[in-house]
């Protein structure tokens, strides 16, 4: 059959009925320019990858229950947009803290209780971090993680730069309430993380 003629409803309904050789014009057809749509997003090229590879094979391991109103096309760029977003989101949770403290380090080795109270700093810092809401969570990591500035994080999130600064504020506030007992510790490492 030749499936390359066929629109995206029509391929949609082959993969309903398990054709695997449907799904693949439809990944041809979009993985490209979802990999782009993605990566303009994250400007990494793994999450971008990581991102598109989610939507398409959700798509295919939904095959047989998927019901997409409107365009495929928008549906499927709409999809990868929220894959994005989960993916930088991953990210800020897992890497939050790690790189930046551990590189300043030399402030904990001196002593042994030094180095127990950066484990827990790091430790106390993830937990804060986890306790923001998710929007408010992605903001901060695309500010500090990500090194976007307040517009472009506007741009890319559909807020308004007085949210966005909102949020890093209500976040910065939010870290210096709960790592207060830590003070003694946070005031040599010069507060890197929260007032860089």
């Amino acid at each position: 059959m030749e499936y390359q003629l066929w629109s995206d409803k029509e391929l949609l309904a082959a993969c309903a009925q398990d054709r695997i050789q449907a799904f693949n014009v439809l990944f041809d057809r979009y993985s490209g320019k979802l990999y782009q749509y993605a990566l303009s997003y994250v400007k990494d090229e793994h999450m971008a990858e990581e991102a598109m590879m989610d939507v398409l094979l959700w798509i295919w391991n939904k095959r047989q229950e998927l019901s997409i109103e409107g365009e495929f096309n928008s549906y499927v760029f709409r999809a990868v947009k929220n894959a994005t977003i989960k993916v930088l989101r991953k990210k800020a949770l897992a890497a939050a803290s790690m790189e930046e403290v551990e590189n300043d380090a030399r402030f904990a080795t001196e002593h042994a209780d030094q180095l127990l109270q950066h484990k827990e700093l790091e430790q106390q810092y993830i937990n804060s971090l986890s306790q923001l809401s998710p929007q408010r969570r992605l903001v901060f990591a695309m500010s500090r993680e990500g090194n976007l500035s307040h517009a472009e994080i506007a741009s890319k999130l559909d807020l308004s730069v007085n949210t966005v600064k909102n949020h890093i504020k209500a976040s910065l506030s939010h870290f210096r309430e709960q790592m207060d007992q830590y003070s003694h510790i946070l005031l040599p490492l010069g507060m890197l993380l929260l007032l860089r």
